[in-house]
């Protein structure tokens, strides 16, 4: 994405979680797929010059609160 086109310089990425993973008819991707995924999406907004906070896994509440702090 060219620079050019930037919303915001800040991207929140929320990573995979393994006790509350699933599928289902539209989680399709298994864990392995998801995780790699998620892997490249964090790679890729680095790359393109993106700084890239990683959202802890936890209860939502908790979630909401480190996302506010960081806005």
């Amino acid at each position: 994405m060219p620079k050019t086109h930037k919303y915001n310089s800040t991207v929140f990425i929320l990573p995979p979680w393994a006790q509350i993973y699933t599928t289902d008819d539209e989680r399709k991707q298994t864990w392995e797929e998801a995780f790699y995924t998620f892997e490249i999406m964090k790679k890729t907004y680095f790359d393109n010059g993106y700084n890239v906070i990683e959202v802890p896994i936890g209860a939502v509440e908790l979630r909401v609160d480190f996302i506010l702090k960081h806005i």
